[in-house]
């Protein structure tokens, strides 16, 4: 009887050993990356941004909320690397009054498993600067997420108006509604982006046209679970300026962030995945090394205390014998 437990004991605990080394190095690996068949819906708000008015008969500077949505998916035909995958985003801003103000359009390659951009001919990387008019782009650099297993320091982050990746700074860990968060900040500080025709009235010029400088500067917070990379909210102050001849006009001023709604959801989605990736990557292939190594462990000791009973027992058969020669 104990040498069938020793028997049992020792294979159970090999597959449990076995198998804490697969969940660890292969099936944690195999969900530590982003799906190819990824599409999600993010919505934004600015409330009370002051924005510029291009209508001809307009051009001024207005007072409004916006309705910011994003909609990202994934080109699964892309024709991307191995390890590799493409993104298509849209992003929509409406005035309050449901006009729309803006409307943006971009595609980007990156890393399935960092979240850092990719340098990929073959994967048509641009930004719609207007409808149908597309400039190609390489991006440094995190790009939508930050890695699977973010770590406590700076990470290079994307901007597409600066045209560049800066770091953003590791600001502490924090909680949200029970999630463990990373906080990362990105300062960038005035800085003039381009030129652009404006007409002249627009600065209290007699000049038809003029060319005006744009300036903008950005303070972009982060709060990321670290073990997906997902950012679950941000937040953006941003200032963006035309100016000539010593004046300033708005063209988008305001804050940018997440709504409560969609807070709530990220968080909700951010423990799920928190709890099932720190399984894969250690509590469950702990558990089950732990568990195999003593299993194995007991069948060893099963198996001997086994022999030793049968080599007694033949002691004694062999004493009686003897005995009663």
């Amino acid at each position: 009887m104990r040498s069938k437990l020793a028997h049992v004991s020792v294979g159970l605990g090999v597959f449990l050993i076995v198998a804490a080394a697969l969940v660890r190095f292969y099936a944690y690996p195999s969900l530590a990356t982003v799906p190819a068949d990824y599409e999600g819906v993010t919505k934004l708000e600015a409330k009370g941004a002051q924005i510029f008015n291009s209508d001809p008969e307009v051009l001024a500077p207005e007072t409004s909320d916006l309705d910011i949505s994003s909609r990202t998916i994934a080109d699964s035909g892309a024709k991307a690397p191995d390890g590799d995958v493409v993104w298509v985003n849209s992003t929509t801003v409406k005035r309050a009054d449901g006009s729309i103000f803006q409307q943006s359009r971009e595609r980007a390659p990156f890393d399935a498993k960092s979240g850092a951009a990719v340098d990929c001919k073959a994967c048509d990387s641009w930004t719609e600067v207007a409808a149908g008019d597309r400039e190609p782009v390489t991006r440094h650099g995190q790009v939508y997420k930050f890695p699977f297993g973010t770590q406590k320091h700076g990470y290079p982050v994307w901007d597409d108006a600066l045209g560049k990746a800066t770091t953003a700074k590791f600001a502490g860990e924090e909680k949200l509604d029970g999630l463990t968060v990373y906080k990362f900040v990105q300062t960038i500080p005035d800085t003039m982006i381009e030129t652009r025709e404006v007409p002249g009235s627009v600065f209290g010029s007699k000049e038809a046209s003029v060319q005006a400088e744009m300036w903008y500067q950005m303070t972009r917070t982060f709060w990321v679970e670290p073990q997906s990379g997902s950012p679950v909210n941000r937040v953006e102050n941003r200032v963006q300026e035309l100016r000539y001849d010593g004046v300033s006009v708005p063209a988008f001023t305001g804050t940018v962030q997440y709504t409560k709604a969609q807070v709530a959801d990220l968080v909700s989605d951010g423990k799920s995945n928190a709890t099932m990736l720190k399984g894969l990557q250690l509590t469950w292939p702990l558990i089950m090394l732990v568990v195999g190594a003593l299993l194995l462990g007991l069948g060893v000791v099963l198996s001997r205390s086994a022999h030793d009973g049968v080599g007694n027992g033949a002691q004694k058969k062999k004493d009686r014998a003897l005995a009663g020669v």
